[in-house]
């Protein structure tokens, strides 16, 4: 019975230990930030005006991962905030007008790691050109 018991309970333990949580949310850590816009004239030679940026989307991917996570929208400062992540890697990114005259959008991409369970990490400005 004894030796039933010690399989049992080193089989849970061995359960709970191999499930480490990857990146994503469930946790108490949180990424910060802010968009500045700079907004360029047609063929993008002069600047007409730049300021932070409201009601811009913003993303984030989890990991390794290649799909989008959740996003969010930028307060009236352009400022954003992804709470409640567990320790790990994501890439935040807006989209952007690709500055060197393409037509083509471009992403404007932050990789963050975030290392401590309530870690706060407040990553540069992503600049973004319309």
């Amino acid at each position: 019975m004894r030796s039933i018991i010690a399989f049992g309970f080193m089989a849970l333990l061995l359960a709970f230990s191999a499930c480490k949580k990857a990146p994503g949310p469930g946790g108490k850590a949180k990424i910060r930030g802010k968009v500045y816009v700079k907004n360029y004239n047609s063929n993008f030679t002069s600047i007409l005006s730049e300021y932070y940026l409201q009601g811009e989307n913003v993303f984030i991917t989890y990991g390794e991962e290649n799909v989008v996570g959740d996003n969010v929208k930028t307060s009236y400062d352009g400022s954003y905030e992804f709470p409640y992540l567990r320790p790990g890697t994501y890439k935040v990114f807006a989209v952007s007008k690709d500055p060197h005259g393409n037509s083509a959008e471009i992403s404007v991409i932050r990789e963050v790691v975030i290392t401590g369970k309530k870690q706060v990490v407040e990553i540069p400005d992503i600049v973004v050109y319309n």
